[in-house]
């Protein structure tokens, strides 16, 4: 039907109730298309795939792993789980790779992450050794402005500076400053 050249009412149907028809089709042409968006997202979603939780003793492996190639002891292990199951999603072979790499430098005696990273420069190896120190460092495990950030406050290139500078945002007082309990006041301000 037209608006602009609407069509003659039928016998015994007056304007309001054409309106209220015209109303409830509208409705109902609505509620069809959500459903449908609805069931679209639904199966979307079932096609996404699902964060498994990380198996103990490669998790454990892991944590292992990225204390040699950061050369820090206290880890977030919170973010490092966060980073070993994205690392995962995005690589099924990952889990063998953190062994072999663990393996590598418990054979060969590597104790620092210089001297592995030059053990296996043009090696397979090579590269996911940088991106597991990438990802401990920039909070990020892909380039790019899409990229999911999994650490900000906590990743490790802002930490040597900490004490001095304020990490990189437009918060003013640093991230999360708000969380922080306000300082004392000396005396109450009079107006």
């Amino acid at each position: 039907m037209d608006e602009l050249h609407p069509q003659p009412e039928p016998d015994g149907i007056s304007a309001k109730g054409l309106a209220r028809r015209r109303l409830l089709r509208h409705s109902g042409t609505a509620v069809a298309g959500l459903a449908l968006a609805s069931a679209g997202l639904r199966a979307q979603q079932a096609t996404a795939p699902a964060i498994v939780a990380p198996n103990e003793a490669e998790l454990d492996a892991f944590h292992k792993l990225s204390r040699l190639l950061t050369g820090h002891e206290n880890l977030d292990l919170t973010l490092g789980t966060r980073l070993y199951q994205a690392m995962t999603q995005r690589d099924a072979t990952f889990p063998a790779t953190v062994k072999a790499l663990g393996d590598y430098a418990a054979q060969h005696g590597h104790t620092t992450v210089e001297a592995l990273e030059q053990a296996l420069k043009g090696q397979p190896l090579h590269a996911p050794l940088m991106a597991i120190v990438g990802a401990w460092y920039s909070g990020v495990i892909e380039p790019g402005t899409g990229a999911t950030v999994y650490a900000y406050e906590r990743a490790l290139m802002y930490q040597p500076s900490r004490d001095g500078m304020v990490i990189p945002t437009y918060a003013h007082n640093g991230p999360n400053y708000w969380v922080a309990e306000p300082p004392p006041l000396d005396r109450m301000p009079s107006f």
